[in-house]
């Protein structure tokens, strides 16, 4: 579609996974023995790097900030995430963690400047193997000789199975996946556009609308709240299951990122102007494992590779389509998409 840009993006992201009962101990069990737990490169011969580190929250056993360090590698540390682990008393969640990024790490790429050196003598380092004395170790300067500076850039969802398999957790599944589609197309004033098109049918949660002049409400189905499809007109946009599995809203990403500033950073990652307005969908883990059971996928192999644009698009459009498609008045049989408005749209310009 000539002169549409779009970019697909995570927006949320929390995993959850089952952890060890030693991780667990180490963890939770002692929280007066150390506050933050440091974890080092293991290839210690060559590299001295701090990979991430485990910050326990104030006054909370069972919660930690998730720090690595900053793109720029000069030694800060900035946030990634925040661990949760679920108590061994929880009757739903217990030998249960949830890891859950930040916002920020999901649109800037991870960068580690290691710094290759020599060293005069041996260093204990904490590794996988070495869960044991993870509370006792400090961080020691160490004299060395710098040599070079390698710079290895990572995809920050792709560092989080790193992350993952040091602290011994085994991924279970995803509980939040937001996926937004940013573009400079107007997706929420298109949608109620053709909403209110009497020559179409809006299809919301598998659920035709009746007639654009019925007031029938639609107890099964939620757009906010049951209302009618005259009522639909006007809303903002948010479209929902009624199990709230899956969620789209509609709106414009500008007013959002301007409100907070500190959000800036979006907009060096898209690499648009100012005219950007998102679709985003909010998935739950049961519409992302039949996906993922269609597609002879594994958890794994999705989650590590969400930050590929192409696997991206393909739940996003059939998510969308579950929520929100068309049909055409007297055609029961066709089906068009809010992508095909777009083409729809931009081929009536043409004619003109």
């Amino acid at each position: 579609m000539q002169g549409v840009k779009f970019k697909y993006s995570i927006d949320a992201l929390k995993v959850c996974y089952s952890i060890k009962n030693e991780t667990y101990s180490k963890l939770t069990e002692n929280p007066e023995i150390s506050k933050n737990f440091i974890f080092q490169s293991p290839n210690y011969q060559d590299v001295l790097t701090e990979d991430f580190r485990l910050e326990r929250v104030k006054n909370k056993s069972r919660e930690f900030n998730i720090l690595v360090p900053d793109e720029n590698g000069n030694g800060n540390l900035v946030p990634y995430g925040y661990l949760t682990i679920k108590s061994k008393d929880d009757e739903d969640f217990a030998g249960k963690c949830f890891i859950t990024l930040d916002n920020r790490r999901l649109y800037e790429p991870f960068t580690i400047y290691h710094e290759v050196i020599e060293f005069k003598k041996p260093v204990e380092v904490v590794d996988i193997q070495s869960l044991n004395n993870i509370s006792e170790y400090v961080k020691i300067s160490v004299a060395r000789t710098p040599k070079t500076t390698v710079k290895t850039q990572y995809n920050t969802i792709f560092f989080l199975e790193q992350m993952a398999s040091r602290l011994n957790l085994e991924l279970l599944s995803i509980s939040n996946l937001e996926i937004a589609l940013d573009s400079n197309i107007n997706f929420a004033r298109l949608i109620k556009k053709n909403v209110a098109n009497s020559e179409l049918i809006p299809v919301i949660n598998n659920i035709k609308f009746p007639d654009i002049a019925s007031r029938q409400r639609l107890n099964n189905t939620h757009i906010t709240h049951s209302t009618t499809r005259l009522r639909a007109v006007n809303l903002g946009y948010l479209i929902k299951q009624s199990n709230n599995n899956l969620q789209l809203k509609c709106y414009n990403k500008v007013e959002e990122i301007e409100a907070e500033s500190k959000k800036t950073y979006i907009y060096r990652w898209l690499g648009m102007d100012k005219n950007i307005h998102r679709m985003e969908i909010t998935a739950k883990w049961s519409p992302i494992k039949v996906f993922c059971k269609n597609n002879n996928l594994t958890v794994e192999d999705f989650l590590y590779n969400l930050h590929t644009g192409e696997i991206l698009s393909e739940p996003f459009i059939i998510w969308l389509n579950r929520l929100i498609h068309f049909k055409t008045v007297g055609k029961p049989k066709g089906t068009i998409s809010v992508f095909d408005l777009v083409t729809i749209k931009s081929n009536k310009k043409q004619q003109i």
